[in-house]
């Protein structure tokens, strides 16, 4: 892959700053070997996939790194009345550059660890009302300090009921309980607000309705809040949702698309910021992502995709007066991938994408190119 601003620095900033050298882009090379097994015992079916993911680049070597990755489960089974799954997951990558942007962790080395482990429950009281729960427990870890995501655990209990139907229409109600814990921070840090442990709960109502043949949409609804132990202005909560559409327009062109609506952690204080850029202050940000991705089966062996993405940011909960205001960015992606299977075996890509990021502070917005070719052997 070719990427033209690795570290989705503003075109304000002189990258021979932070990197010493002049240089913004790079080439990557990722090799994947990948392991998938799929198997049934009677009733019991059991899934692992694990990789191990090798990452070089040529200009910035001291970010080379390899992942280690897994996803297990087992969809067990009792009676034909009582199911569930029992799952475990592991990813490993480099933290996300353009969330980066303008702290002093931003053109680091820093590898994110994300781990979830979950139990799944379902008893069908009838053909039509299941009965369903779950317990599980997330951890997120940094190689380094990263202030956008503090190092966290949440231990969760959820539970509620499920209605469905012949037509394979189902709507969903449940409600999630989760303590969480800044594990790597013992107490309380009172100069900048940041807590040692927060509470979790949410609502969400999910409706899936299969209107044809060919198309479907997945609509969901609800409400999250997060409260801290000790610093209540750390507090937020709101409205969560959003909606997906599959419409299978002809048999060899199809359109998928979404809208959601989200509100997450993402705790800031001026400390954290690099002197001379434009500071700001946060608890939470709110995201809005819109996307609409047309696919064309140009033939039996080759697939056009096209999608856009537009996403809006608005940073809110600021614990110090702000002198510019509350931070808003805005973000558009362009993206062409072809895909090619000459035989079963063998799989060829490429893909070209743009990307743009505009901010009411000037020195957290980017532009980026990235071109990439594939090529996958399966047996």
């Amino acid at each position: 892959m070719y990427d033209s601003n690795v570290f989705r620095l503003s075109p304000l900033i002189n990258p021979v700053t932070f990197l010493g050298r002049p240089e913004r882009s790079d080439q990557i090379v990722t090799t994947t070997a990948t392991l998938n097994i799929n198997k049934s015992y009677s009733l019991q079916r059991f899934e692992f996939n694990g990789s191990i993911v090798d990452n070089r680049y040529s200009n910035f070597n001291f970010l080379n790194f390899i992942g280690k990755n897994y996803s297990a489960a087992w969809h067990w089974q009792l009676t034909p009345y009582f199911h569930g799954v029992l799952s475990s997951s592991r990813k490993e990558m480099l933290n996300n550059f353009s969330a980066l942007t303008g702290f002093v962790n931003s053109t680091n080395r820093n590898l994110r660890i994300d781990e979830n482990h979950r139990f799944d429950g379902v008893f069908e009281v009838n053909r039509s009302l299941h009965l369903i729960g779950g317990v599980s427990q997330t951890v997120a870890q940094n190689t380094q300090f990263t202030v956008q995501d503090f190092d966290n655990k949440v231990l969760s209990v959820e539970g509620g009921m499920r209605y469905t139907l012949p037509s394979n229409a189902s709507l969903t109600y449940r409600v999630r309980s989760g303590q969480g814990d800044f594990f790597k921070r013992p107490f309380p840090i009172p100069s900048n607000l940041l807590d040692t442990r927060f509470n979790d709960l949410e609502h969400r109502l999910q409706l899936i309705w299969p209107l044809t043949a060919k198309t479907s949409i997945n609509g969901r609804i609800g409400h999250f809040s997060r409260k801290h132990e000790h610093f209540p202005q750390r507090d937020f909560s709101g409205l969560i949702g959003g909606v997906d559409v599959n419409w299978g327009i002809t048999g060899k062109t199809f359109l998928m698309a979404s809208f959601s609506h989200e509100i997450a952690n993402l705790q800031t204080a001026t400390n954290f910021q690099l002197p001379q850029f434009q500071r700001f202050s946060s608890s939470y940000v709110v995201t809005d992502r819109f996307s609409v991705m047309p696919i064309w089966q140009v033939s039996p062996h080759i697939i056009l995709r096209v999608r856009y993405e537009y996403i809006t940011r608005k940073f809110g909960g600021e614990v110090i007066p702000l002198i510019f205001g509350n931070r808003s960015d805005t973000h558009h992606t362009g993206m062409v991938m072809l895909s090619w299977d000459p035989i079963k075996t063998i799989s060829l890509s490429a893909m070209v994408q743009k990307d743009h990021r505009s901010s009411n502070l000037a020195t957290y917005l980017y532009d980026d190119f990235t071109a990439s070719v594939t090529a996958r052997l399966n047996f």
